[in-house]
């Protein structure tokens, strides 16, 4: 992992294949901590690696508030923009920023413009999540209960997205809202271990990078709960940009996890090992640490 610090701002990118092609999410907050960064760049890596794409992962911070939000933001936007036009990094606002702010980067953003100008890629996020629940169920999700934790406009996708294929989505927004599937929004670690013992649902699907912690996901195997990689479920849209050989990104995801689906609780671990293995065939080593909060 190499940690780009900007020179005209208080700014990094954190890239974590050095030499490759990356993609991820820029933030903003009076101060944005590496580590998450890197975390979230480690998730996108795994996601391309999972679907045989030599790309890595990207993610930014840009460290500001009051006034000097906005000189910041340009600042930042004016040192990368040589970055995207070489097709070196691409990125997306998250916390702290809109689409307005990096509005300069789409100039020469080499991505289909409709993932950010029609809400393609919120869209395919949460098609992509329900499909890959539906791929770890025999039958799917007709008849399956869902809930969800968090909110936002994947959230609100997704719903719609359950409802679509069969599903119910049931009343209550906690860990603990008796389902089949739970799926998961938020932050990094928004869901640690000690909500584990509270989940009703066999089987925990996340719409956002890596909301699950390693102690989390420890207590979920231990407890029989099949927990759906993030960097699969959230893979849609990145399979949209990137792989022109995948005629329908959704269809890919829940391949993926159906290809998976045999080894149960074992799921995390067996799309880990699959990613690993094929960043072995053109990487020296491995990126350190696995994708989990």
């Amino acid at each position: 992992m190499r940690i780009h610090k900007l020179s005209s701002t208080d700014a990094f990118v954190a890239f974590d294949l050095d030499d490759a092609p990356s993609v991820g999410v820029t933030r903003l907050a009076r101060k944005v901590l590496t580590d998450g960064a890197e975390l979230l760049a480690r998730s996108t890596t795994y996601a391309f690696a999972s679907f045989g794409i030599q790309m890595g992962g990207g993610s930014a911070g840009i460290n500001a508030e009051g006034d000097d939000r906005d000189p910041a933001v340009a600042a930042f936007v004016e040192e990368m923009r040589s970055a995207v036009a070489e097709g070196r990094w691409a990125t997306d606002p998250a916390l702290g920023l809109s689409e307005a702010d990096l509005a300069p980067l789409r100039i020469d953003d080499r991505r289909p413009s409709e993932l950010w100008t029609d809400g393609l890629a919120d869209a395919l996020t949460a098609q992509g999540a329900v499909a890959a629940a539906g791929a770890v169920r025999e039958g799917g999700l007709t008849g399956a209960t869902c809930a969800f934790v968090g909110k936002g406009p994947v959230v609100e996708a997704a719903r719609a997205a359950v409802e679509a294929a069969g599903g119910t989505v049931a009343d209550g927004d906690s860990p603990a809202t008796e389902a089949d599937v739970l799926f998961v929004a938020g932050k990094s670690g928004v869901l640690d271990h000690e909500a584990v013992p509270d989940i009703a649902a066999g089987v925990v699907v996340p719409l956002t990078p890596v909301p699950v912690t390693a102690r989390a996901h420890a207590e979920l195997t231990k407890a029989g709960k099949v927990h759906v990689p993030d960097f699969l479920a959230t893979a849609a849209p990145l399979l949209r940009a990137h792989a022109e050989d995948v005629a329908d990104p959704v269809a890919a995801v829940a391949d993926k996890v159906s290809s998976l689906s045999s080894h149960g609780t074992g799921l995390w671990l067996a799309a880990v090992e699959e990613a690993e293995a094929f960043l072995r065939t053109w990487r020296d080593e491995l990126p350190f640490g696995r994708p989990l909060a």
